[in-house]
């Protein structure tokens, strides 16, 4: 067993699914239970989603968005979104949803047997008690990737040892101690199990009527025992490989499991386990943080996590969050898979809370705030492909609902990067600006990468992003040009007469993210003369950041009164973060996000995951150090579940991923010429280092601090270059050179 600190681990098995540890390589994930009884693995592919694409813009929408954009005008908000639902939402009004592959069961040979009926109710309690055993450990090894567990039972040493390789698209267990029954579990849901050979079991079948074809199957390359009705039995020392595969990726995923299948064969255990560590290792190695602390490895995550409910401090858990959002990004977002989505890759409902799509008005977008600064760049890349699928789609809504150019997507999408409106909620459904933020991210991965050719393929998608708007606003009574119908997701304002709603002309968001966009277009140094006086003029006429009376942000184009103090969603200040527009030097709008944060605060905001990992990253670009501090103190008391996951509830990936990046804003801080260090650094973190986080400017960082000082510095650019060190003046940087800056 690995004894360093950089791994999860627990004193028995997984209790429940968020007690279970997760494998993944972007198409194929597992959740790991470690039973003694019955060993469970939870499987999903990143493309198993139910149905097809289906055309669902409402065809009466283009004729009655000027009449909903009147109702707003003149105040007749219920009118105007009771005809949006009529006529904006779409038709149906889902989207497709993600669903699981299947389970995999698999059984030691001992004396409590485990019947047929508790392994099909997943949820008996019969499959995840514990036999009695000695030294029961199971273990998620960040740095390796790879899920242990070990025990003794009757006076045999019982291990296994599993993971999920990129560089083979293969599964991998190996178990040694007693002999193991294997067996494949997907409910009424299964259509096909076959056994190709007499050691492969295979399972087939379509998820819905027009859904994407799949497969999946298992063989064991070592130990088989051969295989009777649906049960696979394997030696005391046998080594099981598994693949998948759908017809998303390959018209023929039968043909493709088979071939990954004998390739891993071929291969042999060694050869994969190798050809895994070396893939894992490098991308997990190129990064990483040690806050100097007490060291509570020798205590279990479950146990830490309690401790620290009940007030114990632990800043280990910092590293090893730090270390967990990076993991799951590298395990769900790989070169030619689809984007992590709303739980990752990692999914055991058939009917998953919010389908488990892409949700596109901040949660998608979280999920890769980690990608530039954690050395993940390369794990960006399948939210870009996703993209490339939307725009089609995108285009066609934006003429066929709006008469525009360009292309826009709602807050939703899904496998085939469906754009039209999801759900029939105003708070959120008709709210336009999923393209402009999913676009964003394109001048994001430029500013870190400085790749020309990425920024060259890309920036079409994001012209046309803006062109939908430029035929599309709406000139207020302030002469500023405004999104209409659209809303502050997904709040809820009160007008003077009392009457509540949800659509508005104008949300400070809207405003917000096309002038991010915009500045990332003007900034990229590859537009024409024209498109920049063009892009110039539109950026001038947005609505600018405004203050209320009572010193906070304004959340819409007009000052109305919110309902819900405490919401979830602070969406009035993305200009703070991600976005770029509130800096911590202009005392205005600090002072203002500052009270906008605590107000919502006070009224009980963050109290879901992935906000309270939100405002960590606010309170990090103020240069707060405390609050983000004790964000980060009540994200692990409130929104951590046993294996780590960030608990919405339920279970959502983006704040782990938010939490991860909001260390590293803690830690480091960048803009075009200037980088800063220990920007919001608490004073509990006193001493540490931190390799490879990275800074705009195709920058890579190696730093020590000693008593919240600065005590190395090492800088490593992709291009000449000068920049300036916060406090420590400018210094040159050559292309592909380490360079050590000294530290006084």
């Amino acid at each position: 067993m690995s004894n360093n600190t950089n791994r999860l681990w627990y004193r028995k098995p997984a209790g429940n699914w968020n007690e279970a540890l997760p494998l993944g390589n972007g198409f194929m994930g597992a959740m790991c239970f470690g039973g003694n009884i019955a060993d469970r693995f939870q499987l999903n592919l990143d493309s198993l989603w139910y149905g097809g694409f289906k055309d669902r813009v409402n065809p009466d929408a283009k004729e009655n968005i000027p009449k909903i954009r009147e109702l707003i005008k003149e105040g007749r908000i219920s009118e105007a979104e009771a005809l949006a639902d009529l006529s904006m939402a779409a038709v149906p009004d889902f989207q497709c949803h993600y669903e699981p592959l299947c389970d995999m069961f698999l059984i030691p040979k001992s004396d409590k047997n485990v019947c047929m009926f508790g392994l099909r109710d997943r949820w008996s309690p019969q499959i995840y008690d514990m036999l009695p055993c000695d030294g029961y450990e199971r273990c998620l090894d960040l740095t390796d990737g790879i899920h242990r567990v070990s025990y003794t039972i009757n006076n045999t040493k019982c291990e296994r040892e599993s993971f999920i390789s990129a560089p083979d698209k293969l599964m991998v267990i190996k178990s040694t101690g007693l002999p193991v029954s294997l067996i494949l579990e997907r409910g009424v849901y299964m259509q096909d199990l076959s056994r190709p050979d007499k050691n492969t079991l295979c399972m087939q079948g379509q998820a819905g009527p027009d859904g994407v074809k799949y497969c999946f199957a298992v063989r064991a390359i070592k130990g088989s025992m051969g295989i009777t009705g649906r049960t696979l039995s394997c030696s005391d020392d046998c080594v099981i490989i598994a693949a998948g595969e759908t017809s998303f990726y390959n018209d023929d995923p039968y043909k493709e499991t088979m071939m990954l299948l004998d390739r891993g064969k071929e291969a042999g255990y060694d050869r994969l386990r190798e050809r895994h560590l070396k893939d894992f290792n490098e991308i997990m190695n190129r990064c990483t943080l040690e806050i100097d602390c007490e060291d509570k490895s020798e205590v279990s995550v479950d146990e830490r996590l309690e401790r620290v409910k009940n007030g114990e401090e632990d800043k280990g858990l910092v590293n090893l969050s730090f270390e967990f959002g990076r993991y799951l990004l590298t395990c769900s977002s790989r070169k030619g898979s689809l984007p992590a989505n709303l739980q990752g890759i990692w999914n055991e409902s058939f009917v998953p809370a919010w389908d488990s799509k892409f949700t596109i008005n901040i949660n998608t977008e979280m999920n890769y705030w980690p990608a530039e600064t954690c050395g993940l760049s390369e794990m960006h890349m399948p939210l870009f492909e996703h993209i490339k699928r939307m725009y089609p789609h995108g285009k066609k809504v934006a003429e066929e609902m709006y008469g525009a150019g360009g292309w826009m997507a709602h807050h939703n999408t899904d496998l085939w990067g469906d754009c039209a409106p999801q759900d029939t909620l105003a708070s959120s459904t008709y709210w336009q600006m999923g393209a402009v933020w999913l676009c964003t991210h394109i001048f994001e991965h430029y500013r870190y990468t400085q790749d020309e050719a990425f920024l060259e393929e890309y920036l079409p998608y994001a012209k046309d992003a803006v062109r939908f708007f430029e035929e599309t606003m709406i000139e207020n009574e302030n002469g500023e040009l405004v999104v209409s119908p659209t809303s502050s997701p997904e709040n809820t304002y009160r007008l003077d007469n009392g009457e509540t709603g949800n659509l508005c002309q104008g949300a400070s968001m809207d405003s917000q993210i096309l002038r991010e966009l915009l500045n990332g277009m003007l900034e990229c140094g590859k537009l024409s003369e024209e498109e920049k006086r063009r892009y110039t003029e539109l950026r001038d006429r947005l609505p600018v950041i405004k203050i209320e009376s009572n010193g906070t942000i304004q959340e819409w184009a007009d000052a109305y009164e919110e309902t819900e103090i405490g919401h979830r969603h602070i969406s009035h200040l993305y200009a703070l973060y991600p976005g770029r527009q509130i800096k911590f030097y202009d005392d205005r709008l600090k002072k203002a996000a500052e009270a906008t944060l605590n107000r919502r605060l006070e009224n009980g905001g963050g109290h879901t995951g992935w906000s309270r990992a939100w405002i960590i990253n606010m309170w990090a670009r103020l240069r707060n150090a405390p609050k983000a501090w004790e964000g980060i103190r009540k994200y692990f008391e409130s929104s951590v579940l046993p294996n780590m996951f960030d608990n919405h509830p339920p279970f959502q990936i983006d704040g782990n991923f938010g939490t991860t990046a909001a260390i590293a804003q803690m830690l480091m801080q960048s803009d075009a010429v200037t980088v800063s260090f220990l920007p919001a650094l608490p004073v509990e973190w006193e001493s540490g280092k931190v390799k490879g986080l990275g800074a705009e400017g195709g920058i890579t960082a190696d730093f020590s601090w000693e008593n919240r000082k600065l005590t190395s510095l090492e800088l490593y650019s992709l291009r000449d270059r000068t920049i300036t060190i916060e406090g420590m003046g400018t210094v040159g940087l050559k292309a592909g050179c380490n360079t050590v800056i000294p530290v006084v």
